[in-house]
């Protein structure tokens, strides 16, 4: 089966799909229309960018689903102004209300995320979802032992990170390890995938920004996924082995209070050439 179908009677030959093609495996045959030489197959991606930019819907990649046009009015709705608002507006949320956050809301939240850019379209990010209370106690519990233990094996590491305040204040009844959140959030990969680090970076930060727009806060739980880095008997507590490389973890929940103002930033550092 060929890779691509063009409709003859719908395409105009105008190559955007080739000139946009990531891996350049289309081209214009004699007869002018796009096509993928024999062979050339096997370097798609399968990133749709094809199907996507057709601007007559003359093109159907076999190995996709059908995909869902996009409104034309939809980004005369967003302008700079109030995106730009938007992500100024997002805080990071330490104080969450007890309310669960439902799984059908994450899951088209996690819809949505999986369309962050990975490298060549590789896919490979994975997330662990917690939303058990006794499950996320355990794990902040977890935390706290593996920083007492690192106070000894590595005490100059403790020291920069403050674990004894921490523990201290953990003591005290001040969980600042995942702010008593009703959701945790780990995104990982397969230890074997090289880009692992930089795609799920990428993807959390999506999730982050997106998240807002459900109602929804959060904010890295750092603590945490230093300590499911560094304790196999932790990552064993989210169903995990040394097969998978954790790359970020998120406190995730309804948010406490209502913010009202932008705070100030420094000015940007950048490098004009």
């Amino acid at each position: 089966m060929a890779l691509l179908t063009i409709n003859h009677t719908t395409c105009t030959s105008c190559g955007i799909c080739v000139h946009t093609c990531p891996v350049s495996i289309i081209t214009l045959g004699e007869d002018n229309f796009p096509f993928v030489q024999e062979g050339s197959d096997k370097r798609c991606v399968l990133c749709g960018h094809c199907v996507s930019v057709c601007p007559d819907s003359a093109l159907t990649h076999n190995l996709l689903p059908e995909t869902a046009p996009i409104r034309k009015d939809i980004k005369n709705q967003i302008t700079p102004t109030n995106l730009g608002e938007y992500f100024k507006s997002r805080r990071s949320i330490r104080n969450f209300q007890s309310k669960a956050v439902a799984k059908p809301l994450l899951e088209e939240v996690f819809d949505i995320v999986s369309y962050a850019p990975t490298g060549v379209n590789s896919q490979m990010n994975k997330w662990v979802v917690v939303s058990d209370p006794t499950v996320i106690r355990q794990l902040s519990d977890a935390v706290i032992e593996w920083m007492k233990a690192a106070i000894t094996v590595n005490p100059e590491f403790a020291k920069f990170l403050n674990f004894a305040g921490l523990i201290h204040m953990y003591e005290q009844g001040n969980d600042v390890i995942c702010r008593h959140a009703p959701t945790l959030v780990i995104g990982y990969t397969n230890a074997s995938y090289t880009g692992g680090t930089m795609d799920s970076v990428i993807a959390t930060s999506h999730l982050e920004v997106l998240l807002p727009a459900f109602g929804l806060g959060s904010c890295w739980a750092g603590y945490l996924m230093i300590a499911l880095r560094y304790s196999p008997e932790m990552r064993k507590m989210i169903g995990l082995d040394d097969s998978h490389t954790i790359h970020s973890a998120t406190m995730i929940g309804y948010p406490q209070y209502r913010y009202y103002k932008i705070p100030a930033r420094k000015d940007p550092q950048v490098n004009w050439m």
